[in-house]
């Protein structure tokens, strides 16, 4: 039985498995094709019938790699695919796909370059200093494309918080609050 993704912790353990599927994918040159396939995954994953099999305690991981055969063959993945999903049925996280999926998606987009980026500030920003801070981050982190965002949102109390793809900086009052009752300062 695998448990249900915890949605606080979904988006990270997606990013770190998508990453070693881009490096495999890579290494391969078949990141479209990996895409492809986690694409297909990730929408198995979210089938309701599926998620049933994935819920039922009888089911031990050795289990689930037979269950995952005729997908495997209907997918028609190749060995190493196999393998990665293998891994994630061992580490009972099959249920993550959809995350390591869109994790995939922008990770790929970031190595070409192609990363959106979201300002988001406790108060208004003037146009200035907004495209002059999105000139700053798009030089440091060497983006030629992507959609940009500013928004504005009070309950930071000051500051803001960048999003740069799947990465944040959170440099907001509020941000900074919440980190010292983490720590119980």
């Amino acid at each position: 039985m695998e448990p249900k993704p915890k949605r606080d912790i979904a988006p990270k353990l997606g990013r770190i498995y998508a990453k070693a599927a881009l490096e495999i994918a890579q290494e391969m040159s078949a990141v479209t094709v990996w895409e492809e396939k986690l694409e297909l995954l990730a929408e198995i994953v979210k089938m309701p019938d599926f998620e049933k099999i994935l819920r039922d305690p009888r089911l031990k991981p050795e289990d689930m790699k037979d269950v995952m055969k005729p997908v495997y063959d209907k997918m028609e993945v190749d060995e190493i695919f196999r393998d990665f999903v293998n891994a994630l049925i061992e580490g009972k996280k099959l249920s993550y796909a959809p995350w390591v999926f869109e994790s995939y998606v922008r990770q790929r987009k970031e190595l070409e370059g192609n990363v959106d980026i979201t300002l988001t500030s406790a108060f208004p920003m003037d146009v200035a200093t907004a495209d002059h801070l999105i000139g700053r981050i798009k030089d440091k982190f060497n983006i030629v494309a992507g959609e940009t965002k500013v928004a504005v949102d009070p309950s930071l109390i000051g500051g803001m918080v960048i999003k740069i793809g799947d990465y944040e900086i959170d440099q907001s009052t509020r941000g900074y609050i919440e980190r010292k009752k983490r720590l119980g300062l």
